[in-house]
């Protein structure tokens, strides 16, 4: 079930110059852990910015629980925890010394945070390096390090853009980990932005898929994905001609989606049966074998490459 939103974009404008990276963007982020996704150059970072008032937005409003941006904006910045994509370090600077000024920056007294910078610390998996200099840090340390110091002040939501860029495979699944704990287990409001479909999949109860800095879909992750029993992929493949046999398979009321040198995808409709016997007769007709007949239900990826593509459904679910 979809939860109340704790933060409401409403037609958000923002331009470079004559480039316009975000179109009348509108999203709803609820409790809990919601994706954000999107393709490079979709409007992903541009958003997260905005929202932090790093790139004030042109026009539009933003609503973070009972605050307005960016009328509201340095109370509402108070109560955000944020994880660039980029590196943030001090030459010659510990890992602890690093958390614990940026928890002082974020208004924590000094003995609370330095407490809150150990405890962090230790809590992402840095508790036998907290002391070591961050410069002789691997990446997946280092977003280890991000994420601490975005979480050090206990922020109302946190943000992680891009949290597992440049991991090796035992950092990546780490911090996988940690978010689907933070947000299971200790109730925390998490915006994850990244490409990686995989690690929505992992972590997220909710996505919002961006592309050309509007919002293409939203909605809960498995209402999205089990929107109906009929979005079953049937995939075919044959002994003959592809494209011929598809357009035969059109002939007789087939939904094809796409027909490539070896396959052939098309929608299932509501008896499986009928589909099947009517595939095999037409193929018996045309002389034709059946080399494979699999049900596919879609993924978050059919997902996704279909919002990107076709513009998915814009009025949300």
């Amino acid at each position: 079930m979809k939860q109340e939103p704790i933060l409401i974009a409403e037609n958000i404008d923002k331009s470079f110059g004559s480039f316009l990276a975000l179109d009348k963007f509108e999203a709803e982020i609820p409790r809990g852990v919601t994706g954000l996704l999107g393709p490079n150059g979709a409007g992903k970072t541009t958003f997260i910015r905005a929202l932090l008032g790093i790139h004030p937005f042109d026009d539009g409003k933003i609503h973070f629980m009972d605050y307005e941006l960016p009328r509201d904006l340095l109370i509402v910045k108070d109560r955000l925890g944020y994880q660039p994509e980029v590196d943030t370090k001090i030459r010659k600077t510990s890992a602890m010394r690093y958390v614990t000024h940026m928890a002082s920056l974020a208004g924590l007294p000094r003995s609370a945070a330095r407490q809150r910078s150990f405890d962090t610390l230790h809590y992402v998996g840095l508790e036998e390096a907290r002391y070591r200099d961050m410069n002789t840090f691997s990446q997946g340390m280092m977003q280890k390090v991000k994420l601490a110091t975005a979480l050090v002040h206990d922020p109302l939501l946190l943000i992680l853009d891009e949290p597992t860029a440049g991991c090796d495979p035992k950092s990546h699944k780490q911090i996988l980990d940690l978010i689907a704990d933070l947000g299971n287990a200790h109730g925390k409001n998490i915006v994850v932005s990244t490409h990686l479909l995989p690690d929505i999949e992992k972590t997220a109860d909710y996505v919002v898929v961006m592309s050309n800095g509007s919002r293409v879909i939203q909605g809960d992750l498995k209402t999205i994905l089990t929107q109906s029993d009929e979005v079953v992929t049937l995939q075919v493949r044959i002994s003959g001609n592809h494209q011929s046999f598809a357009n035969k398979m059109k002939d007789i009321g087939f939904d094809i989606t796409t027909v490539s040198d070896n396959q052939i995808n098309c929608i299932m409709r509501s008896d499986q049966e009928l589909d099947n016997f009517q595939i095999f007769k037409l193929a018996k007709e045309n002389k034709v074998n059946i080399r494979m007949m699999t049900p596919y239900k879609q993924s978050l990826e059919d997902v996704f490459i279909d919002a990107v593509t076709n513009g998915g459904n814009s009025n949300g679910h």
